[in-house]
């Protein structure tokens, strides 16, 4: 019985190392993503010079449809308050009815919209046929 103790106890060990050095640094990124000091873009380039992925992304996006550029949720690069990440506020913006509603269900307490919506891919939220209507 000792033995099995002991083999549990240091494979539980091993398992809390291996996430702790696996999760960390993940953690450490995302925390460091929120509070970026972005630099002055050269001229001609644009947010497509270096996030050229996020920028396809989005150009495919109702935003874009709509002409919503990044600063708009994002701030000017150059500003002290750019948002890495930005706040539900920047969505408030244009969405107050959505935002009103995210705010008042306690289930979502601190989630913002990119918490269910993947950032630069925005699609139509479809909403589901009531029930007696199935």
């Amino acid at each position: 019985m000792n033995s099995f103790c002991a083999r549990m106890f240091g494979l539980t060990l091993f398992v809390f190392l291996v996430l702790a050095i696996a999760v960390q640094p993940a953690i450490a990124q995302l925390d460091q993503a929120k509070h970026i000091h972005h630099r002055l873009l050269p001229a001609g380039d644009t947010c497509a010079s270096c996030h050229k992925v996020i920028y396809d992304q989005w150009k495919a996006s109702p935003h874009a449809a709509n002409g919503v550029e990044c600063t708009v949720c994002h701030g000017e690069t150059t500003a002290p308050d750019f948002a890495g990440t930005p706040a539900l506020s920047a969505c408030d913006s244009c969405h107050s009815d959505q935002v009103a509603q995210l705010k008042s269900d306690p289930f979502m307490k601190g989630k913002t919209c990119v918490s269910c919506h993947q950032a630069h891919i925005f699609a139509e939220h479809k909403k589901a046929a009531p029930a007696d209507k199935k």
